[in-house]
């Protein structure tokens, strides 16, 4: 039997779920007395985006936003899980098993905080301005510190991978993809030239990355090698949170196209905040 004084709890302990009813702005609106979860597809979530961006995240600082894969994604393909980040979604639903890029992100985002599956949203998201105005990822934000990351070396591909893996013939041309995945004004990638028939190739590369909203961006670093005739071949990838990065000089090891850790495979890296 529910004991009288539960009911007054209730509210507190239990969140209900729900997909929009009428319009995206009206299921956005936030009730002072109640938590809710959203459910929004990605289509959903990118109009929402575009036109109602503010409320977005003036939702997300009271309740619960949920977003899921388009049910089109029969591959399991994903989408670029920043769009709800960095309008404060608490739960960015993926097909784990759709391996690429935006899964990359998603293993990278969350090895922050341990690797505990957890990780705290951002102060920026959860606060308000004196004329309640909240974050807007497509401002012009200034910049609150500038990564330099400069690329040296690469090894451990001819232990992993099997001689004639990359090139028949040859020893391959490694080149490396480094940038910034995080709000609009942060985003880029760059790389550097491609070493040519050698399977420790050294790059001696730096690159710096101002950034607007480091507490919720991440570095992306891709290898490949490159192919005059051919798609360039998969080398190996990582993606680090910069809230985790510290100073100095690191072996950053890399993984698969699946998010495995290679046994050997690492790259020689140097990470500065200026």
């Amino acid at each position: 039997m529910q004991q009288p004084q539960s009911l007054e709890y209730k509210h507190l302990i239990t969140i209900k779920a729900g997909k929009p009813k009428g319009s995206t702005k009206e299921a956005l609106k936030v009730d002072p007395d109640k938590v809710r979860r959203l459910s929004l597809s990605e289509q959903e979530l990118a109009k929402a985006a575009v036109s109602h961006s503010a409320e977005l995240i003036r939702f997300t600082q009271k309740n619960m936003l949920r977003i899921y894969p388009k049910g089109v994604r029969i591959n399991s393909s994903n989408y670029n899980p920043f769009i709800g980040w960095i309008h404060g979604a608490q739960m960015v639903a993926f097909n784990m098993q759709g391996y690429g890029r935006s899964l990359w992100l998603m293993h990278g985002f969350y090895r922050a905080n341990g690797g505990c599956g957890y990780v705290k949203k951002p102060d920026f998201l959860m606060k308000t301005g004196p004329n309640n105005e909240v974050f807007d990822p497509k401002a012009e934000l200034p910049v609150k510190t500038k990564l330099k990351v400069k690329v040296y070396m690469g090894d451990g591909w001819h232990l992993d991978f099997k001689q004639t893996h990359f090139d028949q013939y040859s020893p391959p041309d490694f080149y490396t993809r480094v940038g910034i995945a995080g709000v609009p004004a942060d985003s880029v990638m760059k790389k550097t030239k491609a070493i040519e028939d050698n399977w420790a190739p050294c790059w001696n590369e730096e690159f710096e990355f101002p950034l607007t909203a480091p507490e919720i961006a991440l570095l992306r670093v891709e290898v490949h090698e490159y192919d005059m005739s051919e798609k360039d071949d998969f080398g190996g990838q990582t993606v680090l949170p910069i809230s985790e990065l510290r100073p100095g000089i690191r072996a950053v090891p890399l993984f698969d196209y699946k998010g495995n850790k290679f046994k050997s495979v690492k790259l020689l890296m140097r990470f500065e905040f200026v």
